[in-house]
């Protein structure tokens, strides 16, 4: 019986979108709805029984799955997705060759998710369910809610439920909006990764007030974070007159095109099966909303440069999304090199000038 994939399920999408089942059901809970429905096709069913012997894959929810359909091919089998199934090795193998669980404590849990998110998950600051603004007005902390999702984790960590792939991938997604943006950004502007230090002024200082876990990151999504932590990056950071330099005298059009490639790459775009043409046509589209962010001519490309950063690493394609992704499983295993270049052979450390004032545009009635 072959193993299922992502595409046997695409249906339970269309499902959840139709309001026939909703985002929070398990695969365990979906074949007597599923017969209900009158949709449990051979195929469906053949592919539920395998998903049910495993106990790494039974647990998990529609909108887990919604998730991993945006950032994999829908051939993708569910063990290389998920870290169970008979398809593959994500994680390690048992003495039968059965990919093995992952086994931490709560504490290097907690200690891992630091070096990847750049964040403690006891910081005052994740434990907040919401952040205070100046003038008093508050705005609901993602943090919070992560935290929520990393104590999960921590018990199916230690259940045995889950493999170092997923767990990685879990931890990936959580540092979005913090290291993986900090890392990609600072690189694209400059040509190195911050140092150590100079990540966690970026991420959570004590002096920096502006921080990418502050008040004044925290009234955006993560799309609008990367894009105005770029605005800044381009208009007063280290690599500002290399940037300048290099896009202030190309048309909107042009620079979206060299950012692009240069950011997610023409080659990975093809493979992915992304219609370049089409993705540049459409940013070109927007530049009234990148201009509206960026201020000027200049700032709206720098404005492009995020948001490619932002949609590369949530659909998981693009030579940023890729090495982002790798430098982090480097922190993980302690031996991600800071300062040194992302996309390729380590350079010597660079100091980064910080970034310290608040973004200034906020307006989330703009699209995306």
């Amino acid at each position: 019986m072959a193993e299922p994939t992502l595409r046997d399920f695409q249906f339970i999408i269309q499902l959840a979108d139709a309001g026939l089942i909703q985002a929070s059901f398990k695969f365990g809970e979906l074949r007597v709805l599923f017969k209900t429905l009158g949709v449990l096709t051979p195929q469906v069913d053949a592919a539920l029984a395998i998903v049910e012997a495993n106990p790494t894959l039974i647990n998990i929810g529609v909108q887990t799955f919604r998730d991993a359909i945006s950032k994999y091919p829908l051939d993708t089998p569910l063990s290389v997705v998920f870290g169970g199934g008979s398809g593959g090795n994500t994680g390690g193998t048992g003495t039968g060759g059965e990919v093995a669980p992952l086994v931490l404590t709560k504490d290097k849990v907690e200690e891992i998710y630091k070096a990847l998110s750049g964040i403690s998950a006891t910081s005052s600051k994740a434990l907040s369910e919401y952040l205070t603004g100046p003038n008093g007005e508050k705005v609901l902390n993602t943090l919070y809610s992560e935290m929520k999702l990393l104590a999960q984790l921590q018990v199916d960590v230690a259940a045995g439920k889950i493999t170092k792939a997923v767990f990685l991938d879990k931890l990936v997604s959580f540092s979005a909006d913090t290291s993986a943006l900090a890392l990609q950004a600072v690189n694209f502007f400059t040509g190195r990764t911050p140092t150590q230090a100079a990540l966690n002024e970026l991420i959570d200082s004590a002096t920096n007030t502006s921080d990418l876990t502050d008040f004044a990151y925290a009234i955006y999504n993560t799309e609008n974070k990367y894009i105005e932590f770029a605005v800044n990056q381009a208009m007063s950071g280290t690599g500002a007159a290399t940037f300048k330099a290099a896009y202030d005298s190309l048309g909107f059009r042009e620079a979206v095109t060299k950012m692009y490639d240069a950011i997610i790459g023409n080659s990975k775009a093809t493979a992915a099966g992304v219609n370049i043409s089409a993705a540049i046509d459409y940013i070109v589209g927007q530049q009234k909303y990148f201009e509206a962010y960026g201020h000027t001519a200049l700032g709206a490309k720098a404005a492009v440069a995020g948001f490619l950063m932002s949609k590369g690493l949530e659909a998981g394609v693009g030579v940023y999304a890729e090495a982002v992704k790798a430098f982090l499983g480097k922190a993980y295993d302690g031996t991600a090199v800071y300062g040194g270049e992302l996309l390729g052979p380590a350079k010597a450390p660079m100091e980064i000038a910080l970034i310290g004032q608040a973004p200034d545009h906020y307006d989330p009635g703009m699209p995306f």
